[in-house]
């Protein structure tokens, strides 16, 4: 676990104790540091993934209370760091995650982040969970009691068949009364691409790309269609091994 930290107040000499506490914790990381609440609010963006934003109450210009109304939703975790107490129910309705009362010494600010950690930890556990339930489909068989569980990392690829599709995993196939739109939708989580009207083709299963044929690792080779080249070779070019070295 390495959790991003943005630190915002407008006294470097709290910033210096914080960023000094981030240094000490395991898992933590100093990513950015901010004096002028102003220019956090125009600087943090989403993309930037923070984990966790540690945020003064009274600052000039922008306090910290105005500021996490805006910028609350760019950060997974907010932490209030403030030497006012008279803010904690209003740092409560900005869906603070902890309210720290300078002076903040070490002790203090590894009780208060350690919740946090923790909850980060049963979070990941949780989406470890739900990613393992989903790691699995059943479809059904050819009577109402009859179901296969087909591994979801084990699928090359899916073809349409009229009114049914053909699952083709590594070792067998299996026919099942889907259309490929629906089958589309429940994979759309996993690392799988429509490379033509009749075809899914999972990503760690091409071998190869020729042109307009991609060869299976099983040999089988399927032609991408005229209206998914641009999709399927965007997906190529964004993970194609590029070299810096002057041409």
């Amino acid at each position: 676990m390495n959790l991003k930290c943005v630190v915002i107040d407008d006294e470097q000499h709290a910033i210096e104790v914080l960023t000094d506490h981030i240094a000490e914790m395991p898992g933590l990381t100093v990513f950015k540091t901010f004096t002028s609440p102003v220019q956090a609010l125009t600087e943090i963006s989403i993309e930037d993934d923070i984990d966790i934003l540690f945020m003064d109450i009274d600052m000039p210009g922008i306090n910290g209370l105005e500021l996490a109304k805006n910028i609350r939703e760019k950060a997974k975790y907010l932490v209030f760091t403030t030497a006012h107490p008279d803010y904690a129910l209003q740092a409560f309705d900005v869906q603070s995650d902890q309210y720290l009362l300078k002076p903040i010494s070490f002790a203090k600010f590894a009780l208060g982040v350690d919740r946090i950690l923790k909850k980060e930890a049963n979070s990941t556990k949780a989406a470890s969970k739900e990613a393992e339930q989903t790691a699995a489909l059943y479809i059904k068989g050819d009577h109402k009691y009859a179901f296969s569980n087909i591994a979801i990392d084990e699928i090359l690829y899916i073809k349409a068949l009229q009114n049914y599709i053909q699952i083709i995993t590594k070792s067998e196939s299996h026919t099942t009364y889907l259309t490929l739109k629906e089958i589309e939708k429940a994979l759309e989580s996993h690392p799988f691409i429509r490379v033509n009207k009749s075809n899914i083709v999972a990503k760690s299963a091409i071998k190869k790309v020729d042109g307009n044929i991609i060869r299976l690792v099983n040999n089988e080779m399927i032609q991408i269609g005229e209206g998914y080249k641009e999709a399927f070779f965007t997906y190529v070019q964004s993970s194609l091994l590029k070299s810096n070295r002057n041409q």
